[in-house]
Order: C-alpha cells, then structure tokens, then sequence
C-alpha cells in the first residue's frame, strides 16, 4: 500500500506538470507589440570573449534596428584570444553609436561575464540597458518593441529565452531539455502577475533593465562571483518589489544557437541546472530521478487508468512546449528518451563540477 501512493504521487507529480505546461500554452508568454510612449535612449551592452564568429551577426542586427530614439552599442572584449576585437572595431570606425572596451585583468573575487556586464554599465548613458550575449541574433525592430513592452508594462526587468537554432543531433537532444523543465515547472507569466520570488526567472542571453533601477542596485555587482547571476538577480528585483516580465523569443524578434553541439551543451547547462530548482541539489536529484524512473514504476506498480493519465500528461506536456518554444513536436516526442539520459548526464556534470571546484566558461576557468 505505501509503494502505491508512493508511485500515486509520481503520477500526480506528472499531471501538474501538465497543467502547468497547459497555463503557459494558453497565456502564450511571448513578446506584444505595443506603440512606443517616449522614445527613450537604450544602451545595448554587449559582454565578449572569443566570439568573432558570432558578433558580426549581432552587431549588423543592431546596426539596421528601425528604433528612432538615440541608441548606442557597447562591447566590452573580455581578453579574447581571436579577432572579436578586430570585428567590433569594423564597426566603431563606420558608425558612431558603435563602442569598444578593451578588458583589462579580471579583478579578484569576480567572474567574467558578471565583470564585463558591470564595466559595461558604468560606460552606458541610456535610460535602458540592454544586456545581449554575442551568439544571439535580433530582429530589425527589436529594440524598439522591447522598449514599448517594458513602458507599457511598467517592467524595471524584462528578459527573454530566445527561440533556439538546432543545428545538430545533439543540440535536438540536449537545449531543448531546459525549456522542458521550465515550462513545465513555471507559469512563466506569474513572473510578471506574481510578487512571490520562487516565481522567478531570467535568462542572461537577454536583459533589460531600467537603467536607474540597475544603477542604484549594480546587480552584476551584487552577484559578481556567482556563475548564476541572472536567475539571483531576478529573484531580487522581485525582493525589492519592482515589476519585471520572462517571455519566451520566437524567430522574428530574437533567436540564438546557443552551442554548437551536444557536449557543449550539457558542459553549458550543468553550470546552472540546479538553479532551476532552488539551488536545492536534493530537489533536482529528487526531479531526475522521479522523471528518469518514474515510467517504470508506474508501468508495473499502476492499475490502468492511472497509467493512462500519467503517459497522456507527459505526452502532452512534451508536445505543448514543443510548440512553444517553435520546434518539431515529432522529434520532440521521438527524442523524449535521449532527452532524459541528456539530463541525466547535466545532473551528473553538475554534481562533478560542484565536487571539484570547477567550471568554464568561454574556455575561461571562472569557479
């Protein structure tokens, strides 16, 4: 009797993961267009290491941006080893909303993203910060809209989970596994309705602050030495009480290939996967195995209806994030089981790294 309502508790474990993936598909946590109230000035601020392959990308995106307000584009070039540098200065030299700094040695007690992003905000003017990873691309009105959504919405915090380019095999068995635990962990509109913390998300790949608010807290400051810092620093927007919005990116307003395999991505992912539950290592060890098991023991321990609504909830689950986040709901279902051993193997990494005090970034030791 104990080992069924153990394994009841799986099943129902799984349908409210559904029910929270079916809020998120009907809210449709993506960016709306609003008209623009003011055209306040934007800094976008760019944080750079080895990236020469991607920043020309970015850097044209943000060149043709259709926004009529006063924009500048910052790059801070965290000692790149490649021609990064190189590329920004291409820019510099025709455009004169176009900045480089050149990074100097990382200062005790920091990492390097956090670093960068501080160092780039203390140079910008605008009355917004855009922080932007180098490997992502936007649309020509990005910026603009952006803007629009945070004035409407009175937002301090808007960040977004760009809509990811699978280049390869192992990218369709890995990158899609993050946005599988968060849409069916996080109504991701209750970020923005909802003033409780655990209902916190962000992504660093895209930020934008109100400037005031983010000069008054330094936020990358306040984290510095945190690999972690955009899920800590939205849990303290939401501490201070401020307003702030996670949407997810569709193709036309911003996307990005984030790794460029599968390897990469699960070396990637295993830096803050524990971050998606808590920072609480038991709660994701407990997640992984209830969702890696979980089948099994329901299969053998479950009369039939209850295995029905368990395998229809993960079923639909899977295909409503799917079509969220803009990928195929054949392989989505197809490479369920890939998926899972994909993060099985973060999971493994993760608790790896936090052993032996290691972690990368950019082919930078940063813990």
């Amino acid at each position: 009797m104990i080992l069924f309502y153990m394994v009841l508790s799986v099943v129902v474990f799984a349908f409210v993961r559904f029910l929270v993936a079916l809020f998120n598909y009907l809210t449709q946590p993506y960016l709306i267009k609003y008209p623009l109230k003011t055209p306040d000035s934007v800094s976008v601020l760019i944080p750079a290491r080895n990236e020469e392959s991607n920043i020309r990308n970015l850097l044209a995106d943000l060149q043709q941006q259709t926004y009529g307000g006063n924009i500048e584009v910052i790059v801070y070039n965290d000692s790149s080893t490649d021609a990064t540098g190189q590329v920004v200065e291409e820019f510099v030299r025709v455009d004169n909303r176009f900045r480089l700094i050149n990074g100097n040695v990382l200062p005790d007690g920091w990492l390097g993203k956090n670093n960068a992003c501080h160092q780039l905000a203390l140079q910008a003017k605008g009355n917004y910060l855009l922080f932007l990873d180098a490997d992502v691309r936007v649309q020509k009105d990005f910026v603009e809209q952006t803007l629009a959504y945070m004035q409407h919405k009175k937002l301090h915090l808007l960040s977004f989970f760009p809509y990811q380019v699978l280049g390869s095999f192992g990218e369709a068995i890995t990158v899609p596994v993050m946005q599988w635990i968060l849409l069916s962990l996080l109504p991701l509109k209750l970020v923005m309705w909802s003033r409780h913390r655990s209902l916190s998300a962000a992504n660093g790949q895209m930020m934008m602050f109100k400037a005031e608010t983010y000069r008054k807290h330094r936020f990358h400051e306040m984290f510095r030495n945190n690999p972690v810092e955009d899920i800590l620093i939205a849990r303290t927007v939401k501490r201070f009480g401020y307003q702030m919005a996670t949407l997810l990116g569709l193709p036309g307003d911003i996307r990005c290939r984030m790794y460029v395999s599968g390897n990469d991505a699960i070396e990637g992912f295993s830096k803050n996967v524990c971050e998606f539950f808590g920072g609480d290592r038991k709660v994701m060890f407990g997640y992984a195995t209830i969702t890696t098991l979980g089948p099994f023991a329901v299969l053998f321990f479950m009369p039939y209806p209850l295995i029905f609504i368990y395998f229809f909830s993960v079923l639909m689950a899977r295909i409503m994030i799917a079509d969220l986040s803009k990928q195929s709901v054949l392989k989505s279902v197809i490479l369920f089981p890939l998926q899972q051993m994909s993060f099985m193997q973060m999971v493994v990494r993760w608790e790896k790294n936090r052993r032996n005090g290691t972690l990368m970034w950019k082919g930078r030791k940063i813990v």
